[in-house]
């Protein structure tokens, strides 16, 4: 990329220059797909995902505004395509998300009850990802799922490494305070005058 900054190489892809979509793809895919892999712990699913992703990025790449920044607006399209694909697909995996073998390498015990233990938890945290506001999951997305570093962000985002802690220490908060009320069993009121 040799110093350009991606704002510059989508300009020349406007123009339709084909070497500078090149360059695009080449300096964002690998975040892309890290990101898919998270989503569906699936790599063959993560990379048609991730190309699906660059469909849609070149689709409408009009729609991108300059001045801002481009990595944020394609990590925007990649996490609502990856909620969407996940909407479309929950039915048919019956509410599980991570591949069975992906389970199998995390620590734990090997006992059934364990690993069902802990698909319930990280499908909790995926629906409780997906209610948080989008500035927040993002923060979330980029730093835990597609390993960012804080000066990253910052730079991305254009704010203080200050300011990026503080909102992903909040939207970590958001995301567990989400996930504990859905592991909270829901108090049943008894009408007034009943005895129990």
């Amino acid at each position: 990329m040799s110093g350009e900054s991606l704002e510059g190489i989508v300009e020349r892809c406007r123009a339709g220059e084909d070497r500078a979509w090149e360059q695009l793809v080449d300096a964002t895919a690998d975040d892309i797909f890290r990101m898919a892999v998270s989503f569906t712990r699936h790599r063959g699913e993560a990379e048609d995902l991730t190309q699906e992703v660059f469909l849609k990025l070149w689709q409408n790449l009009h729609r991108y505004l300059p001045g801002s920044s481009f990595r944020a607006w394609a990590y925007r399209v990649a996490r609502n395509l990856f909620v969407d694909a996940y909407r479309r697909s929950r039915e048919q995996r019956k509410a599980t998300w991570v591949d069975p073998e992906f389970l199998e390498t995390l620590p734990g015990g090997e006992d059934p009850h364990t690993r069902a233990v802990r698909h319930q938890r990280l499908e909790l945290a995926r629906a409780a990802l997906e209610r948080l506001p989008d500035e927040l999951s993002q923060l979330i997305m980029l730093r835990d799922f597609a390993d960012w570093s804080y000066e990253e962000l910052a730079e991305e985002l254009e704010l203080p490494i200050g300011t990026v802690k503080s909102r992903l220490n909040r939207a970590r908060r958001e995301l567990a305070a989400t996930v504990a009320l859905q592991l909270t069993p829901r108090l049943r009121v008894q009408p007034a005058g009943v005895q129990t």
